[in-house]
């Protein structure tokens, strides 16, 4: 009883509610008014390199590690397969788990507790196994996949069940390793590196667990804003540093080896956004690059920092729930209310925009207005992909942000995944699809 009614108020706080601590903004920007615009970059500040070059990406060890690569994939996309990972988005699994990309192999978890290991390249299950029971819901947490991949082709395969379980197992035959009990709910996604596994559970503990045996390393409390709200995001490892998001807006940057804070930092929420979004947590995965991390708050906010220094060094009012895609000297966020951004990564500066519906059933008659979500970016060979809820994929070119063409697939459950020369998608309905 008390799990369902803490699932109860975890969900009232995403769906409605936001903190009675009001946030003072000098700099806030209502960038739905069309009065105010961003600053945008001029043709003498471009750079002659704008995405990287296209590389085949080959694996996928961590959830959306794929998200600095500019990927290989040749158009037009022809579905070439199609699996039933029996499971969907509803009111008691509210977001279905990230798989991962090992060895022409993806390992999907589903909100049920099986795991699959799917063969790619023609969609074959080589095997399905019940590694979690007793999930009746996935309210209060997701459940997370982690990999690794050795260099004599040994795959290890680290999950949680977005309760309090945890384990490690032979990524060959699936067979257990370890598994461990928590006694708090895991937030979040798993990072796997350098021997350890990290999660964050729900009171702000950050966990480095020793990935052979897993025996906890250490353990640093960051603590937790009261009004914390659902993530798949994950921690982000740099420079022998791990970056935490966190809730109310702030994010940490640890020690790898000890765990002791460096330092850390907030985003504030941007009170001009409807109060869905006014808890202000970082619920998109932060990336690195180049010595900067790059935060996107859904609170309303993007930001750029120095990773040693803790300088920032840009900030603009877009935010959003997704993890960004970032290339060559420019990040493309999915903000809200339909706004897709190409942001200059030195600057801060608009590259260019592209303004989708902020609304389901806006006109109708007969409907409540609903706030559209969309599922991206993803980059694939110099092209951006994002879909609506219509299940529309709408393809655009990366540099101008001109659309393409488009793609019916569904409604998404997760952003588009590039892989070895193929895209996946897993629907909200649990269908996985592999296109190339």
């Amino acid at each position: 009883m008390q799990n369902k009614l803490l699932s109860i108020l975890i969900l009232s706080v995403f769906f409605g509610c936001s903190s009675d601590k009001d946030i003072e903004l000098q700099n806030a920007v209502n960038i739905f008014d069309n009065k105010n615009t961003l600053p945008i970059i001029t043709n003498t500040e471009i750079k002659y390199t704008i995405l990287d070059n296209v590389r085949d990406t080959k694996n996928i060890p961590n959830a959306k590690s794929y998200n600095l690569t500019n990927t290989f994939v040749k158009f037009p996309l022809k579905k070439i397969w199609q699996v039933n990972t029996n499971q969907s988005i509803d009111n008691k699994n509210p977001f279905l788990p990230d798989p991962i990309y090992l060895s022409e192999n993806l390992f999907l978890l589903n909100n049920y507790g099986v795991l699959f290991k799917i063969e790619t390249n023609n969609g074959k299950i080589l095997w399905k196994k019940s590694i979690f029971k007793n999930l009746e819901d996935t309210i209060i947490g997701t459940p997370a996949l982690s990999g690794k991949l050795s260099s004599d082709g040994k795959i290890n395969i680290y999950a949680h069940n977005g309760f309090d379980e945890i384990l490690a197992l032979n990524g060959d035959n699936g067979e257990i390793i370890w598994k461990k009990k928590h006694p708090l709910p895991f937030r979040g996604g798993i990072t796997s590196s350098k021997g350890s596994v990290f999660v964050s559970d729900f009171d702000g503990n950050l966990l480095s667990i020793d990935d052979k045996n897993g025996k906890t390393n250490w353990n640093t409390f960051l603590g937790s804003d009261y009004n914390s709200i659902y993530t798949t995001a994950r921690s982000i490892i740099a420079q022998n540093k791990i970056v935490v998001p966190g809730t109310g807006g702030t994010f940490f940057v640890l020690s790898i080896d000890t765990g002791d804070v460096l330092w850390s930092e907030n985003i504030s929420s941007n009170k001009q956004l409807p109060k869905i979004f006014h808890s202000g947590d970082i619920i998109a995965n932060p990336i690195y690059h180049e010595g900067i991390i790059y935060i996107v708050s859904q609170s309303g906010f993007t930001a750029a920092f120095d990773i040693n220094s803790s300088e920032e060094l840009w900030n603009i009012p877009v935010g959003g729930l997704d993890t960004p895609t970032l290339s060559g000297n420019t990040i493309f966020v999915n903000g809200h209310m339909g706004l897709l951004a190409a942001i200059d990564i030195v600057s801060g500066k608009l590259r260019w925009q592209k303004k989708y519906s902020s609304y389901i059933n806006e006109n109708s008659l007969f409907s409540d207005k609903e706030i559209a979500i969309y599922k991206g970016p993803t980059l694939v060979n110099h092209k951006i992909l994002i879909s609506n809820l219509d299940g529309i994929v709408n393809i655009l070119d990366a540099n101008s942000g001109k659309e393409i063409t488009s793609l019916k697939i569904d409604k998404l459950a997760l952003s588009p995944i590039p892989a070895d020369k193929k895209i996946f998608f897993l629907t909200a309905s649990g269908k996985l699809l592999a296109y190339k």
